[in-house]
């Protein structure tokens, strides 16, 4: 039986190309799974999302982890099991006094972003040369394309580090079979509260906050 998240209607996200953007803005997700035993496993590692951005059908998850973490373990010799992916956006703490409709009949809440990915995961390039090195260039390349100046290349590292380092890991893929967005923005609250949500957050002075709010104001139609 496959089990969704609870997700009230108004804070569902269903818009694929969202969903992408959210995982690229924070792809460092928490994965869980349950070993051959019955033991929870949980590790977290940074993503990279394959496929068309339109259609989730096709997406496709890969990371990278040591080979001594016990989800690793319990992927040898062509196991795989159930996983969950858990990406992650801003969240921010709400104070009911920062709205206006209803400042006295509100208790405090939290906004959040959350994408959930659910699926199988499995060991990837095992018996592929060359696949461990590509994955690594693109998650790096992804990511040095963000900061955009100091670029780093391991091209002058010594072959012989980069073999022993590239022995140590193993690359993971995750191939999607439900993705559930969850955007608590306060849509149920007036246009006035969410207002006031926005400049209450604007004062906390952090970035998470002023990522919250930005999130809430971008979301306004």
């Amino acid at each position: 039986m496959t089990v969704g998240s609870y997700i009230p209607p108004h804070f569902r996200q269903d818009d694929p190309e969202v969903l992408a953007e959210t995982v690229a803005r924070h792809p460092f997700a928490a994965v869980t799974l349950c070993d051959g035993e019955g033991q929870m496993l949980a590790v977290h590692l940074p993503f990279l999302r394959f496929g068309d951005p339109r259609d989730p059908a096709g997406w496709r998850f890969e990371s990278h982890l040591a080979r001594a973490n016990p989800v690793a373990e319990a992927l040898a010799g062509g196991a795989e099991a159930a996983a969950i992916l858990i990406f992650t956006g801003p969240d921010a703490y709400v104070n009911p006094r920062w709205y206006v409709d209803a400042r006295d009949t509100s208790v405090p809440t939290w906004n959040y972003q959350a994408v959930h990915v659910r699926g199988t995961v499995r060991l990837a390039g095992e018996g592929e040369p060359g696949w461990l090195d590509r994955h690594l260039h693109d998650l790096i390349d992804t990511h040095q394309a963000r900061i955009g100046a100091d670029p780093f290349d391991w091209a002058h590292l010594p072959e012989t580090q980069i073999e022993r380092m590239q022995s140590a890991i193993v690359g993971i893929e995750l191939l999607p079979e439900r993705i559930e967005g969850i955007e608590k923005l306060g849509q149920n609250k007036s246009v006035a509260d969410r207002d006031g949500v926005i400049d209450g957050l604007r004062r906390r002075g952090d970035a998470e906050c002023d990522a919250m709010a930005d999130l809430m104001r971008s979301r306004e139609t």
